[in-house]
């Protein structure tokens, strides 16, 4: 049985308590105490697990080395690196040589620990197994050889994912290929990753990596102006219901913000307009943060404050309608017409739908922000009966 008090005397603020059950739970080997701290990993605060991460690195023993090979049959991702430093910690060729085996005869779980030991100890011999479980369906060991291949620059598997990406007709495989460049890392990898998912269905999944991992200043650095506002339209599009409004917080998104703000342009106006009439809405209406800390409500006051100090016009947005080619241009031009009511530009929609410019999807969505307006009547009916799908059809005509 897993010791009583356990997760209560590991985080205590008693340091020799809490060192005193580090130094038992390593005596003892308790597979079973480790399991628990695993399992209630959730429910202790990050600066605690970094503490018990360290002091229990600094109190291990090369003699209790055994009892990290035996810790290492349950994979837990917020303590991974209290196997892996342990292992460091003691690195020779001797326990490299038990790690490598590990690596071709243990479990997934233990494999994944191993790939990450071998991401920081760059052994050659590790190679062949990296490359061999980089396509594994367990996610923390196929994410694990993605970084020690990185550290290698061993670009076999990473060119056979990029193939995926371009070639692939399975969206799934594409994620898993997508994710596997993203954690490979490396300037001309995150490039790749971000100009090839726009069209993936899971865009917001990739896009949620990337943001994760790698901050404003890095991406300003490697993507062009029209690829960061995409990115902010996709974030702004999606807040709060498909990508949580605490991530504004964490991913310093107001530098973002105020990057694309500086574009000049009108497709960055755009972005600009539904993020300010969001945030509004998001820092007045407590339903949106009541269970954020003071940080993220403070922030998304503060974005909204900054949005409001911009003058943001339309005055080109007729310009942004007739880009149509480009979906996400055309589609922000008309959020910010049916959100902001900008009756004026009821006819220029309508032109596109009656002169056949648009595809089926564009069809709906502008013949909705059209009835918003109480401009349908602007649409030729005839034109409407020419569109092929039948569901966009008759949607449309719903309308009337």
């Amino acid at each position: 049985m897993p010791s009583e008090n356990l997760i209560k005397n590991i985080t205590s603020k008693d340091i020799n308590l809490a060192n005193s059950t580090i130094k038992n739970i390593i005596k003892s080997a308790n597979i079973e105490d480790f399991n628990l701290l695993c399992e209630k990993a959730d429910f202790i605060f990050p600066f605690l697990k970094e503490r018990i991460i360290r002091d229990f690195v600094k109190l291990i023993e090369v003699k209790d080395l055994k009892t990290i090979f035996k810790f290492s049959e349950t994979y837990c991702a917020d303590f991974e690196d209290l196997i892996v430093n342990s292992w460091i910690k003691f690195a020779s060729e001797d326990l490299t040589d038990e790690i490598l085996a590990l690596f071709e005869d243990g479990t997934a779980e233990q494999k994944a620990y191993c790939a990450k030991y071998f991401s920081r100890i760059c052994d050659p011999l590790a190679l062949v197994y990296l490359n061999e479980n980089a396509f594994s369906d367990f996610e923390p060991l196929k994410t694990n050889c993605a970084l020690a291949l990185s550290a290698f620059d061993d670009r076999e598997i990473l060119n056979k994912m990029k193939e995926i990406v371009l070639n692939s007709q399975d969206e799934f495989e594409k994620l898993n290929a997508f994710n596997f460049i993203s954690t490979f890392g490396k300037d001309e990898q995150i490039k790749f990753v971000i100009e090839n998912c726009f069209n993936s269905p899971f865009l917001i999944n990739i896009l949620s990596n990337i943001l994760d991992f790698n901050d404003i200043d890095y991406l300003k650095n490697i993507l062009n102006k029209e690829t960061l506002a995409k990115i902010l339209q996709v974030i702004i599009e999606e807040y709060p219901e498909e990508i949580s409004l605490d991530t504004c917080y964490y991913w310093n998104l107001i530098e973002l913000i105020k990057l694309v703000y500086n574009f000049n342009n009108q497709y960055s106006k755009n972005i600009l307009l539904i993020a300010k009439q969001k945030f509004n809405e998001f820092s007045t209406n407590d339903i949106y943060t009541f269970d954020f800390d003071k940080n993220i409500k403070t922030e998304i006051k503060n974005i909204a404050n900054y949005l409001n100090s911009l003058a943001l016009t339309t005055d080109e947005i007729e310009n942004e309608l007739n880009s149509f080619e480009n979906t996400f241009h055309y589609n922000i031009a008309l959020e910010v017409i049916k959100e902001y009511k900008l009756e004026k530009y009821s006819k220029n929609i309508a032109d596109l739908i009656n002169n056949k410019k648009l595809n089926n999807e564009q069809n709906a969505s502008s013949a909705l922000v059209l009835k918003e307006l109480n401009s349908i009547d602007l649409i030729n009916k005839e034109i409407i009966e020419n569109i092929t799908n039948e569901n966009i059809k008759a949607l449309i005509k719903s309308y009337f």
